[in-house]
């Protein structure tokens, strides 16, 4: 497991939630408190990460609501493979597709919880960066759905609060969220659901921003993110996370550059433009521990992207003054399927 770190929490603080709402159509139970782990995480990062509001996204982004059915196999597609689980007679589920800014922690993953519970649930996502830290922290190794896991439990309480499987499927996680209440009625029937998991990492879908320590710009206090990926664009987040780094006002401008990954070296993607292009001249501001997005559409440009992994720059400028400015550049990575 990874040690926590202060961006690796804003980071993943851009692309979680914690309401029930914007996975399904029915009115589920009230939402939870955090577990454990996520109380973990939420007081390791400090005060200068920035909170992201969460919202509810509209029902066509969403995927499968709340259903019940006997033995009903529920899949979730993603950028790193398909999950799916056999859910039972009794018990509910909401999927939460990639971008949907509504899985608790990760990317894209399922719900499911017993239907006649007031509230909590098992959540289980992918995740390209799991990590834990706290005191109290006890882990145990066990074989679950055929695949090697390791089960993590906080201040002994009476249910796990994590499962992070390994070896083929790994990036696969389970949390527990307020399930206390019901946890001895049905925690060997939540087992026996997990252990019909699934993970076809050959079945990918959709693209996904790639987290590399080595484009932080912590000088100056920047992450730079993607999200809403597609062959056509993206979603560009500009986050300050440390409002004293920067000597002035951080600003981006129109202008990018797409790089694609071959055998390891990173090579310009070819322009499919004909003649001369250019960028307006227009400088956009990134609040002092705020973020800032963008909506880019690379087609224009560049056409529409094949699958492959790439990258994308933006120049940053410290700016403090007319002529008086330092200039960064800024590396965002992803894939496409």
């Amino acid at each position: 497991m990874k040690k926590c770190a202060k961006k690796f929490i804003l980071l993943s603080m851009l692309w979680t939630g914690l309401s029930f709402a914007g996975c399904g159509s029915t009115p589920p139970p009230e939402q939870p408190e955090k577990n454990a782990i996520e109380t973990s995480l939420t007081e390791y990062s400090d005060e200068n990460a920035a909170e992201t509001e969460i919202s509810s996204l509209p029902d066509e982004t969403a995927a499968t609501s709340a259903e019940t059915s006997a033995d009903t196999t529920v899949s979730q597609g993603g950028p790193y493979g398909k999950i799916s689980l056999s859910i039972p007679d009794g018990w509910r589920y909401e999927t939460c597709p990639m971008d949907s800014e509504e899985t608790d922690y990760g990317l894209y993953g399922i719900r499911f919880y017993p239907e006649d519970v007031a509230d909590g649930y098992i959540s289980l996502n992918y995740t390209d960066s799991f990590g834990v830290c706290g005191m109290g922290l006890a882990t145990e190794k066990a074989a679950i759905a055929g695949e090697p896991a390791n089960i993590g439990t906080y201040d002994n309480n009476i249910y796990w609060d994590f499962i992070s499987f390994q070896d083929d499927y790994d990036g696969i996680v389970a949390l527990t969220y307020s399930v206390d209440d019901w946890w001895e009625t049905y925690s060997e029937q939540v087992m026996d659901i997990l252990d019909t998991l699934s993970f076809d990492s050959a079945t990918r879908e959709g693209g996904a921003y790639i987290n590399n320590n080595e484009y932080d710009l912590d000088q100056i206090g920047l992450s730079f993110t993607l999200k809403n990926i597609s062959p056509a664009g993206a979603t560009l987040v500009f986050c300050n996370y440390d409002a004293d780094a920067p000597t002035g006002e951080l600003e981006y401008g129109d202008d990018f550059l797409l790089e694609i990954q071959k055998d390891s070296v990173w090579e310009e993607v070819p322009v499919t433009l004909e003649g001369n292009y250019g960028f307006h001249a227009i400088a956009y501001v990134i609040p002092a521990e705020g973020c800032s997005d963008q909506e880019l559409n690379w087609e224009w440009l560049y056409g529409t992207l094949a699958p492959g992994t790439y990258r994308i720059r933006k120049s940053i400028h410290d700016f403090r003054g007319s002529g008086d400015y330092d200039e960064y550049t800024a590396y965002a990575q992803f894939i496409l399927n």
